[in-house]
C-alpha cells in the first residue's frame, strides 16, 4: 500500500515520468487527472498528502476541505487563482516553479519586440502574397527609440540584457526596486506616467496582482503615443482586451504584440484577430525542451522535500514558515 497520495489536478503535458521518476520511489500514489473544477478536485484530492496544479484554481473554499495536504505546488511562476491566505492558514505551502524559463521568455519578448519594429512576418505574406515594393507602414531605427520595461524583475532583466546592444534608452519602473540598482544596471528609473506617455515600446514583465490588473485600461492608452507598442508576456489580465481594441480601433497607439490573453484559448472569432497591427502568439514565450523538463521536475522534486520533513525550496507563502516553526 502506498505511503503518501499525490494528486496531479490537472496538466498539458505528453508524460509524467519525470514526476514519477522523482515521487514514487518515496511511497507515492501519483495520480493523474484533467480536472480544473472545484467539485472534482474536492473527490479525487480531499485526502491527498500533497496536489501539483497547472491551471486549476484552489479557492479558500476548496483549500479549507482539504484533510491532509501539506503543499499545494503549480507547474507555472505565477499564482493567480490561489488564495495564499488559506493555504497559510491550513498550514500547506503553496510552491510555483520561480525560474524556469527566464531565457525563453525575454527572448520571445525580444522576438515580439523585433517583429513590431522590423516586421519580418508582414514582409513574409507580402512577397508571399506576389508583392514585393511598397508595403504600408514605416519604421524607424531602435537605436534611438524609447523602450519601457515594466518590472526589474529576472525575466525582465534578462529581456533588458537582450535590448542593450539595440537601444540608447531603456526606461524602467518597479517599485519595488531602488533608482540606485536600476541605475547601476545601466537603465533609467521612469514613473509609470513617464513610460506611459514617452515609450515607443512597452514591454510588460510584472505578475498579476489585485493591482496590476488590468493596469493597461482605457485611461492607460490614452496617455500613450499614437505610434507606441504594447509587448505582453507576463500575464493577460494585466491588459483588458475590451479597452485595447477601443484604442486600436481609434487609433491611440500603434500596435501590441500579446503571447497571453485574458481568456485562453480565445474564442476563433476573437476580436483581437482582426488587427493586422497585433501579434499574438498562443502562450509560447515559456517554451523550450529544456525548461518544460525544470517546469515539470520541480513541483515533484518540493514535494519530495515536503514528505522527507523537509522545507520545499520554491515557497510563495512564506509567512507560513513562522506558523510552522
Amino acid at each position: 500500500m502506498a505511503k503518501y497520495k499525490v494528486v496531479i489536478t490537472d496538466h498539458e503535458y505528453k508524460s509524467i515520468e519525470n514526476e514519477r521518476r522523482i515521487l514514487e520511489p518515496l511511497g507515492v500514489d501519483l495520480q493523474d487527472y484533467q480536472y480544473r473544477d472545484a467539485e472534482n478536485i474536492l473527490r479525487v484530492a480531499k485526502d491527498a498528502d500533497a496536489i501539483i496544479v497547472q491551471y486549476a484554481k484552489m479557492p479558500r473554499e476548496l483549500v479549507e476541505q482539504l484533510d491532509r495536504c501539506r503543499i499545494i505546488a503549480r507547474y507555472a511562476t505565477g499564482f493567480d487563482g490561489i488564495d495564499l491566505d488559506a493555504c497559510t492558514d491550513k498550514g500547506i505551502y503553496f510552491c510555483n516553479v520561480s525560474d524556469y524559463c527566464r531565457e525563453e521568455v525575454s527572448t520571445h519578448a525580444l522576438a515580439l519586440l523585433l517583429e513590431m519594429a522590423r516586421r519580418v512576418g508582414r514582409y513574409n505574406s507580402w512577397t508571399h502574397s506576389g508583392r514585393w515594393y511598397s508595403m504600408p507602414g514605416i519604421q524607424h531605427s531602435l537605436r534611438n527609440q524609447v523602450i519601457g520595461v515594466i518590472s526589474f524583475g529576472r525575466i525582465a532583466r534578462s529581456f533588458i540584457d537582450k535590448v542593450k546592444p539595440l537601444c540608447d534608452n531603456i526606461w524602467v519602473n518597479d517599485k519595488y526596486v531602488s533608482e540606485k540598482d536600476m541605475l547601476e544596471y545601466g537603465v533609467v528609473p521612469k514613473s509609470l506616467e513617464e513610460i506611459y506617455e514617452n515609450a515607443d515600446y512597452i514591454s510588460v514583465h510584472c505578475p498579476l496582482t489585485e493591482e496590476t490588473r488590468h493596469m493597461f485600461s482605457r485611461e492607460t492608452f490614452r496617455k500613450m503615443k499614437n505610434s507606441a507598442v504594447l509587448i505582453n508576456v507576463s500575464r493577460g489580465p494585466v491588459v483588458s482586451e475590451e479597452d485595447l481594441c477601443e484604442a486600436l480601433d481609434e487609433g491611440q497607439i500603434g500596435g501590441a504584440a500579446l503571447d497571453v490573453l485574458e481568456t485562453e484559448p480565445p474564442s476563433p472569432d476573437h476580436p483581437l484577430f482582426r488587427y493586422d497591427n497585433v501579434v499574438i502568439t498562443p502562450h509560447t514565450a515559456w517554451y523550450s525542451e529544456e525548461s518544460q523538463a525544470v517546469l515539470q521536475s520541480t513541483p515533484a522534486e518540493d514535494i519530495a522535500r515536503v514528505l522527507r520533513g523537509e522545507r520545499p525550496l520554491n515557497v510563495v507563502n512564506k509567512e507560513i514558515f513562522d506558523r510552522l516553526d
